[in-house]
């Protein structure tokens, strides 16, 4: 028996469908590994770790994809612009410098609106396939217009901070 598998344009069209998809994955899973570690940072090797273990082993990136990742991240330009998502400060600890990687505050707006976006985008193709999304929804809302995660304990937010969308007043009195 041949499988699908065998076939060297088959198995490369997985491979490439596998590796975009994992691609954007990824900076919000890294984001979010950094961001759970606060302002202290965490380092490359324990992200690394941290990935590893609360994907259950499946999101494996590998060192050499991480650090261009990473210094991707504090600098990312565009026509001349710059956004800076997460910034590094070096530690030694023992004998071994470290660097160590934390979230900007505009890091965090576009997370939430990675995050947000990513949700909302699994909860509506659940539709098409077979599995079932259900969102908690008791500590967030969602922008209407372009899907950014909000969190509603601070009641004075009134529009979103990526788009200015003005937030509807029913979704934040629940």
């Amino acid at each position: 028996m041949t499988t699908l598998i065998e076939s060297e344009a088959h198995r490369k069209f997985l491979e490439n469908f596998e590796s975009d998809l994992l691609r954007g994955i990824g900076k919000i899973c890294i984001l979010k590994v950094i961001k759970n570690h606060g302002k202290e940072g965490v380092y490359g090797y324990q992200l690394l770790k941290d990935l590893k273990e609360l994907t259950n082993n499946i999101l494996i990136i590998k060192e050499g994809t991480l650090y261009p990742l990473l210094r991707n991240l504090e600098k990312w330009q565009f026509k001349g612009n710059e956004l800076s998502l997460i910034q590094s400060y070096r530690h030694i600890e023992g004998d071994r410098p470290r660097k160590y990687y934390y979230l900007t505050e505009e890091g965090e707006k576009i997370l939430s609106h990675l995050e947000g976006f990513f949700l909302k985008l699994l909860e509506a193709i659940s539709g098409i396939n077979d599995f079932q999304i259900i969102l908690k929804e008791e500590k967030y809302i969602f922008c209407q217009n372009c899907k950014t995660r909000i969190d509603y304990s601070n009641s004075d937010i009134q529009f979103c901070e990526i788009c200015g969308f003005k937030l509807n007043n029913k979704v934040l009195e629940k």
